[in-house]
């Protein structure tokens, strides 16, 4: 791992903290709590990444012979017939964009050189990232599923063998589907932030109906694609959205959050999310 790996968040954290306390109208803040985010997230990402590099995740002919669909549960098993190429680019196009939205958020606090808010975008925007990819990959090397193209037996043994690393992903890393849970974190992830800025309205709604579709697409193209099981796509909506959704509240700027209410006879607790 590189130095500048540590080094860059190790150089964020404390400026975010320092400025941050200057404003308090931006809904986030970074907090002592990121001493924890940050660390997690980053041995996530990097101990996912030292998992997956001791293991050999392709299946010999001679594996890929003795593989049976029948072998898959029946709500999965209709994915092992799947072989859609359009799907694959579709579904690796919205990979590639959705985590680029932030952006959006970001350009107007720079344009106004709000310095602070653009760092505490970026951290939190980071442990998104760090976190989403560590939970996914680690999944992936644990659990070991051949993808669903491997069974399909309209090609050949050869044939899917050389599909590896070529025409589709490695083969023992289906579960959970990376495409679905990336691109449910940073819709998720963008939508919230961008209701918590700029308020609840019409162009809230636009931006979470546009950015869920989105990574509802990529998630389909998936399993169209031959390349993951429907139960791979939705544990990874759900892990993607959990972590796109808790990060921002993590760092809301609301100590009120929680509230609770004591009175003789009378006792009641509530968070706001």
């Amino acid at each position: 791992m590189k130095l500048t790996d540590w080094l860059i968040p190790a150089f964020l954290l404390p400026l975010a903290l320092t400025a941050s306390a200057q404003e308090n109208s931006f809904p986030y803040k970074l907090t002592k709590k990121d001493f924890i985010a940050i660390p997690v997230s980053t041995v996530a990402y990097y101990g996912s990444k030292e998992l997956s590099d001791q293991k050999d995740h392709n299946l010999t002919v001679n594996q890929i012979t003795k593989l049976d669909r029948n072998d898959v549960n029946r709500f999965d098993r209709n994915a092992t017939y799947h072989w859609n190429r359009s799907m694959d680019k579709t579904s690796n196009v919205l990979y590639k964009t959705l985590p680029y939205l932030p952006v959006a958020l970001v350009a107007p606090e720079l344009v106004q050189k709000r310095w602070n808010h653009a760092v505490t975008l970026g951290v939190m925007y980071m442990e998104v990232l760090w976190l989403t990819t560590g939970v996914t990959d680690i999944s992936k090397s644990l659990t070991g599923r051949i993808r669903p193209y491997l069974y399909n037996t309209s090609f050949s043994p050869e044939e899917r063998f050389q599909f590896q690393n070529t025409e589709a992903p490695t083969a023992s890393t289906s579960f959970i589907s990376g495409h679905s849970s990336r691109t449910f974190a940073f819709a998720v992830f963008t939508s919230k932030t961008f209701t918590d800025i700029y308020g609840k309205g019409a162009a809230s709604i636009l931006v979470w109906s546009t950015t869920l579709t989105a990574a509802s697409l990529t998630a389909y193209a998936r399993v169209a694609a031959g390349e993951h099981y429907p139960t791979d796509v939705l544990a990874g909506a759900l892990v993607g959205s959990a972590i796109g959704y808790f990060i921002p509240v993590l760092h809301k700027n609301t100590p009120d959050n929680l509230t609770v209410s004591v009175m003789p006879g009378y006792f009641h607790l509530a968070y706001r999310f």
